[in-house]
């Protein structure tokens, strides 16, 4: 009798580390879902005279504030799981789903078939943060429109960046165009 007591207990308790798991996920996901992005930071206007992240990662030092055009991509899943960063990799770099047939890449946004030294000099990382610069606690993806391949349009100041390709900018604007084809590669762009 105190055995089959024994198992009924710890069966209730594998039972109730798992509600209080699901719980705890469900509590997450909703504070996620509940993160607004800052107003403002999505603009429907595409601001004039941006250049490519490679041309801006250049000549740019930490404080600056910076203008850059790039497309979101450059690995497998360039969102940051639970907080709000992407990767972004300049347009003159050409994505995997550009070039040759229509099943040329299995993730057409990783930029795998480019130079690796041109990637890492045409990559930028993107955060979008609260008022005391932390990044926001939920994925960008989806925030404005962000989505893989998409032309983006940053404003923002560079938090950091090395000689090593590190090059992090903090969003003030965004604005988020479209995708290209391989028969107009600008297309999304404007």
């Amino acid at each position: 009798m105190l055995s089959r007591l024994f198992i009924v207990c710890a069966l209730l308790s594998f039972t109730g580390c798992g509600d209080n798991q699901e719980n705890s996920k469900a509590t997450r996901n909703a504070k996620a879902a509940a993160v607004i992005a800052p107003a403002g930071l999505f603009v429907t206007n595409r601001p004039a005279d941006a250049k490519g992240i490679a041309d801006v990662k250049a000549n740019a030092a930490k404080g600056d504030t910076v203008r850059l055009m790039g497309r979101v991509g450059g690995k497998a899943d360039p969102f940051v799981t639970g907080n709000a960063i992407f990767i972004a990799v300049d347009p003159k770099l050409i994505s995997c789903e550009l070039m040759g047939d229509e099943d040329h890449c299995p993730v057409p946004w990783d930029y795998c078939c480019e130079d690796a030294d041109d990637l890492l000099n045409g990559m930028a990382t993107i955060r979008i943060t609260d008022d005391a610069g932390r990044p926001l606690p939920a994925s960008a993806k989806g925030m404005g429109g962000l989505g893989e391949s998409r032309f983006v349009l940053v404003e923002g100041e560079v938090y950091d960046r090395n000689d090593h390709g590190l090059f992090i900018v903090d969003a003030k604007h965004i604005w988020v165009g479209g995708k290209p084809s391989r028969e107009d590669l600008d297309l999304g762009s404007q």
